[in-house]
């Protein structure tokens, strides 16, 4: 009985070693070719520099970043700085994971660069932005700016680049204002007691939002709600970007806290496969949105000063 046994052991081994032998060859060779293949794609006037879970890409001339670190490496680690610190501090409430599947971040040298890269690589209209986040590849693409310029920008595409993970693996439908609102709400952070503080309003877009209402200037906030791509793509789309970040900002920390509970739940309505009614926000909050809109408002001002 030993010899067809063993004759069944060598038949079954030999070829479980080949394919443990392929499995381990393909994972050694095809980060190398994937490599490569990006290095070809870029060409040579870009630098790339890979971790376990990211491969970041940087204009070679301008591969310095702050305290003499190299650019590419300085992305790296604030990119996990900040996905982790979000999962952290904001996983629970709204359903986000710690980043761990292979993204791929390029710092383009020109806004020129990275329009012609996203219309020939990802089809994507990148014309209004300094930079975005292409759900089909899980990729990031930024213009070169100052450090502190690109860390907005870097935290602006992973929190878009975290919530579509939150969709699920859905295909991701939130309602604009919101999906751009939580951006750039969470652009908003600082390091208290060396651990990262996340999101907030900025100071200077409440200024400007103030002094447009006081001229009834501003986007109301029942047309940033119903607004969508003509709204945000139009030439008043870097004004709602501003006042929907300050929104995202009221419902979560102003009025005393009172609208983020029901706010909350709001998120978790647009997590839902398909689009959001419009007025699913005025009945989650029971509250209609002129008069949203005043306590906006105030509260707006009250940064503003």
């Amino acid at each position: 009985m030993r010899a067809p046994l063993q004759l069944l052991l060598l038949k079954v081994g030999a070829p479980l070693a080949a394919l443990v032998a392929l499995v381990l060859a393909l994972h050694f060779v095809l980060p190398g070719l994937a490599r490569r293949h990006e290095q070809m794609i870029l060409g040579q006037r870009y630098t790339i520099e890979e971790t376990e879970h990211l491969r970041v890409a940087v204009p070679r001339e301008a591969d310095q970043g702050p305290q003499g670190t190299r650019l590419s490496q300085w992305i790296a680690r604030n990119f996990e700085g900040f996905t982790t610190a979000l999962a952290q501090q904001w996983g629970e409430a709204l359903s986000l994971e710690p980043v761990t599947d292979r993204i791929t971040i390029r710092v383009f040298a020109s806004q020129a660069d990275l329009v012609k890269f996203a219309g020939r690589q990802m089809k994507q209209d990148a014309s209004h932005a300094g930079g975005f986040y292409d759900p089909a590849s899980w990729s990031i693409a930024l213009t070169l700016r100052p450090p502190k310029d690109l860390l907005a920008m870097l935290a602006h595409e992973a929190t878009h680049l975290a919530m579509d993970r939150a969709a699920g693996g859905r295909e991701p439908d939130w309602s604009l204002w919101l999906s751009e609102g939580m951006a750039v709400y969470f652009e908003q952070f600082a390091l208290v007691n060396g651990r990262l503080r996340l999101g907030g309003a900025d100071r200077r877009d409440a200024a400007l939002v103030a002094q447009l209402a006081a001229n009834r200037a501003h986007v109301p906030l029942r047309a940033l709600v119903r607004g969508g791509a003509r709204l945000f793509h139009g030439k008043l789309g870097a004004l709602a970007y501003r006042e929907a970040g300050l929104l995202a900002a009221f419902l979560l920390d102003g009025a005393g806290g009172r609208y983020r509970k029901p706010f909350l739940r709001y998120y978790q309505l647009e997590r839902q496969p398909g689009p959001c009614p419009p007025e699913a926000l005025e009945s989650t909050l029971g509250v209609n949105l002129d008069e949203l809109e005043t306590q906006w408002l105030t509260f707006v001002q009250g940064i503003a000063r």
